[in-house]
C-alpha cells in the first residue's frame, strides 16, 4: 500500500513539474517587448507604418520638449503646430494600421529618444537652433519617407494617407526652414555688433 501512494504521490509531482514547466515556455517573458505584427500588410508597408509613427511621436515628443523650453514666441509656434499635427496624424495612423491587423510603436525610436533627451539638454538661442535643425531634418526624412511610399504602395488606404499627409510634412519643413533660416540671421547681426 505504501508503494502505491509513494508511487502516485511521485507522479502527482512530476505531473505537477511537467505543467509548470510547459508554462514557463509558453509564457512570455515579463520584461520582453511586444513584437509588432503587421497583420495582413506587406512587409515593406508595415515598415512605413511603423516609421511613420517613429516620425509622429518623436514629433510630438520635440514639439512638447520646446514648449517646455523656448521663450522664443516663433519656436514656441512651431512647436505648437508640431504636437497638435502630428497628434492628429498619428490618430488617423492608428486607425490605418489597426484595419489591417498591424501594429505600430507606442514611443520614439531608441536612437530618436537619445537625440531627444541631448537636446532637452540645451538652453537659449543654442537650443532654438538645434530644435529647428532637428525638426528640419527629420521632415526631410518623411517627406522623402512618404514620397517613396506613396509611389510604391499597393494598398489604395496607405497610398491614401501618405499622400494626404504630405503636404503638411511640408508646411512644416518650410515652417521649420523659414525659421532656421532666420534664427541664423539673428545670430549673424549680433556677431556684427561685436
Amino acid at each position: 500500500m505504501k508503494r502505491i501512494i509513494s508511487f502516485s504521490g511521485i507522479l502527482l509531482f512530476a505531473l505537477a513539474l511537467m505543467t509548470g514547466s510547459i508554462y514557463a515556455e509558453t509564457a512570455p517573458a515579463p520584461s520582453a517587448a511586444p513584437a509588432l505584427s503587421h497583420g495582413n500588410l506587406d512587409r515593406k508597408d508595415h515598415e512605413f507604418l511603423k516609421k511613420a509613427a517613429e516620425i509622429n511621436l518623436t514629433e510630438i515628443e520635440l514639439g512638447k520638449i520646446a514648449e517646455r523650453i523656448s521663450s522664443d514666441p516663433n519656436v514656441k509656434k512651431i512647436a505648437g503646430m508640431l504636437v497638435k499635427d502630428h497628434a492628429a496624424a498619428n490618430q488617423k495612423l492608428e486607425r490605418l494600421a489597426a484595419s489591417k491587423g498591424a501594429s505600430i510603436p507606442m514611443e520614439p525610436s531608441i536612437w530618436e529618444r537619445h537625440s531627444l533627451n541631448a537636446l532637452q539638454k540645451e538652453q537659449g538661442a543654442k537650443f532654438n537652433e538645434e530644435f529647428l535643425a532637428f525638426s528640419t531634418k527629420g521632415h526631410e526624412k518623411a517627406i522623402a519617407l512618404f514620397e517613396k511610399e506613396a509611389s510604391r504602395t499597393q494598398d489604395p488606404d496607405i497610398k491614401a494617407w501618405a499622400q494626404k499627409t504630405l503636404p503638411e510634412l511640408k508646411h512644416h519643413l518650410a515652417m521649420s526652414q523659414g525659421s532656421k533660416a532666420e534664427a541664423i540671421g539673428e545670430k549673424a547681426k549680433q556677431h556684427k555688433h561685436w
